[in-house]
């Protein structure tokens, strides 16, 4: 019944009658200077809200999306350390959504990792994720898609390329670059010499020659110069395939060949190209669930952690989104450094923890910052308007009152027409930012999270002031009503 009532025209002419009241000549500059003031505050409000929200969400999602937060690699001197590690740490790791990587490792600042090719890795040593992961954050998925190079599944042989890649060599002299060359030449050799076992005579002399041929071969990519080397891995100096491992270690468990045969297992070809056995890049038997090469005490060794849950948007509720991190399994990692499994990048928890504080604490001042100015002014701006409008217009009201009985509806005008005006001012900011701002800088889903907040800060201040503007009219709305009083400004 009220709501039929309330469409009527007699509603939009008391509207007309009131915004004609309030801006006739005696009240105009004073009523439009409130509004104008208390306006500039809450557009002030709205748009430094808006504006320090965009820089930290652009800051927020820039750490989420950073892949190197989710990879740290922790040193362990001897195969010893790792078995130690793996059989009493990987299963606490584990329940703290972590878990090592058995698909590469660094020596020596060289990352050595396993390429895939054009074949995944057998599911016992399926560590796809993080394996894609490390092939994201060095670039990787060319090079380790193109290591088999084409040729006939069926063939006993296969070539394959025998490149490493200098990952931050971009603009090293050229000694450096040289010296990092033999460098890798000499720890390939060692490694097929830990690899070697208990070969002798003529086929220890053969694999020697081998392996050595090999690492003869093995050429330098050139980095592409104009792209950036991530800051918390610009300590790799090049990354190996350790598929070369796999070649070692087949080949020196290889008895099915006559030594002449054997001698032409691995050719070396002049444009920097392996053919090889196609049985001597299968992942060798013995590590097909365990840690690559565990036996191999290359010093020193750091292996991948990877943790792809370390970071994460989390709810507060003040009805924003900050960083959460792991805690535990940053706690996990500092305990870890503490004894001796040190960090390949210590640094980068660091930097971490401390972008993650900085981030979380700027988006907590500027949501409590613009709930305080924003709820204040949005309930202070009401009650001005009401009370500057029955104080001035008293007079009128009463006499429009004595001819129509028409309190609900002056009530609600009183209560519409400035959340009306802060709602315009928050449409406006707010519209005007996702229009020209935001356009391709954050995402909708970013814009729903900074226009809850302004929303629910609206619908308070609408609840908090219906009984308010009630009291500025409850000489209009209490059991004893006297209009001619009330007419002559009493």
């Amino acid at each position: 019944m009220y709501l039929t009532r309330l469409f009527k025209a007699d509603f939009w002419n008391l509207l007309v009658v009131c915004l004609k009241m309030l801006f006739r000549k005696s009240t105009r500059r004073r009523f439009l200077c409130l509004v104008a003031a208390f306006l500039f505050i809450m557009g002030f409000n709205t748009h430094s809200y808006i504006k320090k929200f965009q820089d930290a969400e652009i800051r927020k999602l820039q750490t989420l999306e950073e892949k190197a937060f989710n990879v740290f690699f922790l040193r362990f001197r001897t195969k010893s350390d790792y078995l130690r590690f793996d059989q009493r740490q990987a299963p606490e790791l584990a329940r703290m959504d972590a878990a090592p990587l058995k698909m590469a490792f660094i020596y020596q600042n060289n990352l050595f990792i396993q390429y895939r090719g054009d074949q995944p890795p057998p599911p016992a040593t399926a560590d796809l994720p993080g394996l894609a992961l490390l092939y994201e954050l060095f670039d990787l998925e060319t090079a380790a898609a193109e290591f088999r190079m084409a040729g006939d599944p069926a063939d006993y042989t296969i070539k394959v390329r025998n490149h490493y890649i200098d990952h931050n060599g971009a603009d090293l002299d050229l000694d450096i670059v040289l010296a990092r060359h033999t460098a890798l030449k000499g720890d390939l050799a060692d490694a097929a010499d830990l690899i070697r076992g208990n070969l002798s005579g003529k086929r220890l002399a053969v694999f020697n020659d081998l392996t050595w041929r090999v690492a003869n071969n093995i050429s330098r990519d050139n980095p592409v110069a104009d792209r950036a080397v991530n800051p918390f891995f610009s300590r790799v100096a090049l990354i190996v395939p350790l598929n070369l491992f796999h070649i070692f270690d087949n080949m020196a468990k290889d008895v099915t060949m006559d030594i002449i045969d054997y001698a032409e297992s691995v050719r070396a070809m002049a444009d920097a190209t392996l053919e090889v056995e196609a049985s001597y890049l299968q992942v060798p038997g013995v590590y097909a669930d365990k840690l690559l090469y565990g036996d191999i005490d290359l010093y020193p060794r750091y292996v991948p952690v990877y943790a792809p849950r370390l970071l994460a948007a989390r709810w507060h509720w003040m009805l924003y989104e900050d960083i959460g991190l792991n805690q535990a399994f940053l706690e996990k990692l500092d305990r870890l450094h503490f004894k001796g499994n040190y960090l390949f990048s210590y640094e980068k928890t660091l930097s971490l923890k401390e972008r993650v504080r900085k981030i979380n604490a700027d988006i907590l001042a500027n949501h409590v910052d613009f709930y305080m100015t924003d709820l204040s002014m949005g309930i202070v701006f009401p009650f001005m308007i009401s009370l500057f409008a029955f104080i001035h217009l008293k007079t009128e009201l009463a006499f429009l009152l004595m001819f129509k009985n028409r309190i609900r509806e002056l009530l609600l005008i009183f209560w519409a027409l400035p959340l009306g005006l802060i709602l315009f001012v928050k449409a406006g900011l707010a519209g005007f930012y996702l229009v020209h701002h935001f356009n391709g800088a954050l995402t909708t889903a970013a814009a729903g999270v900074m226009l809850l907040p302004m929303t629910v800060a609206f619908i308070f201040t609408a609840i908090i002031f219906f009984p308010i503007n009630r009291w500025c009219f409850s000489q209009f709305t209490g059991e004893q009503l006297n209009l001619s009083v009330l007419h002559k400004g009493r």
